[in-house]
């Protein structure tokens, strides 16, 4: 049995991200970038007004207007000293121009205006390439793309970009106990709710998943398994990973010819974890109970997949925090709590049992006790992964 620190360098010893792909850029939130981006263009292209109001040559206190530019005119126009053109926000400033005039400061009389207040050299201008000058950087290799991202891209003229694609990803959940919510109800099963928390989970972080469900036959989970890792990137099995007569994933594991990297992490929740390899697919067999597959899924599958597509940070983030309350763990693993963190200081959320999805909901971080420590006091700096 491994350390989560030991599972985790495991799953980082690989770092080859998958092949990269064109696509439009509409279509690549949360993917990340393939290569670096340089600016084809200044941005702004030219020097532009940031305010509706006059374009003023020189420092008087009246200008006589000659001219007006609204935004998207393409006409050059040139203004002296002591001149002034009406001038709307996004619009190109003259030659020139020494400021911009707000209109709320300026008084007109026909074609003429007068100042209300100073303005000083270079007011409201936009100043070309003042954001990103033609052939700068714009966006590093290993962003992952936001809104942000998309919208600069789109202000610089690109319609598609270089990233690297997504895996594919089929998840098996197993077991003879789970019905489908919808179904009736019978005394000794239990809704199944991996499929769609760990598929959630899975959206919520810019991937997608193909979900099967198999009973506990060792023929039927060995053949759905062989095939998934056929036809997919990345294998998530939830259940049947523990040493019971009815658990059949590790033995389906071995027959396929899974190379096994680890099992079994000296963790709680999601003690039973399994990750291995078979040429450039990646198993993960999680534990079947739902808030341990949740943990299990957040700290290794995720870091993984993040690996996979070329995310430079693939680890979840690390911060200190003060603790409200005075815990105490049971038995000599490391924990992994559900909890809440605000203002610096971190709460344990009550229900920490690895069945339990209750305590997740309210949950933006787990808080980490190491093995050998046993209880953390209050007011007691610890460690936590944000969620």
């Amino acid at each position: 049995m491994i350390s989560t620190k030991q599972a985790i360098n495991k799953i980082l010893e690989n770092k080859t991200a998958l092949e990269s792909v064109d696509l439009k850029l509409i279509n690549t939130l949360k993917y990340v970038l393939a290569k670096d981006v340089f600016s084809p263009i200044s941005l702004p292209p030219f020097s532009q007004s940031a305010m509706d109001g006059y374009a003023i040559s020189g420092e008087y206190e009246s200008y006589k207007v000659v001219d007006e530019i609204k935004a998207g005119d393409t006409k050059t126009v040139k203004i002296n000293n002591g001149e002034a053109t009406r001038i709307f926000t996004g619009a190109k400033i003259p030659e020139g121009t020494t400021a911009i005039a707000k209109q709320e400061i300026v008084a007109r009389k026909k074609d003429e205006i007068t100042l209300l207040e100073n303005v000083k050299k270079g007011t409201s201008i936009r100043k070309k390439g003042e954001e990103i000058k033609i052939n700068q950087l714009a966006i590093k290799k290993g962003t992952t793309i936001n809104p942000a991202a998309i919208g600069l891209l789109s202000s610089l003229g690109f319609t598609k970009i270089n990233v690297f694609r997504k895996p594919k990803i089929k998840l098996i959940v197993t077991g003879n106990e789970l019905v489908k919510p919808g179904e009736k109800f019978q005394e000794g099963k239990i809704y199944e709710s991996n499929s769609v928390t760990i598929k959630s989970a899975l959206i919520s972080q810019g991937f997608d998943c193909e979900i099967s469900f198999v009973k506990d036959d060792f023929s039927e989970t060995k053949n759905t398994i062989e095939k998934a890792i056929n036809n997919n990137d990345l294998v998530i099995i939830t259940g049947g990973i523990s040493v019971g007569d009815y658990d059949f994933v590790g033995e389906s594991l071995s027959e396929i010819g899974v190379k096994e990297v680890f099992y079994k992490v000296n963790q709680k929740p999601g003690k039973p974890l399994y990750y291995g390899e078979k040429e450039n697919v990646k198993v993960f067999a999680l534990p079947g109970n739902p808030a341990a597959a949740l943990t299990c899924f957040y700290v290794y599958v995720l870091t993984a997949l993040k690996l996979m597509t070329g995310n430079k940070t693939p680890l979840l983030e690390k911060k200190e925090a003060i603790t409200t309350h005075n815990y105490t763990k049971k038995g000599d693993r490391e924990h992994l709590l559900k909890a809440q963190l605000s203002d610096g200081k971190v709460t344990v959320h009550k229900g920490q049992s690895s069945a339990m999805l209750s305590s997740f909901i309210e949950a933006n971080c787990l808080l980490y006790i190491p093995a050998e420590i046993n209880e953390i006091k209050k007011n007691e700096l610890v460690e936590v992964f944000i969620l």
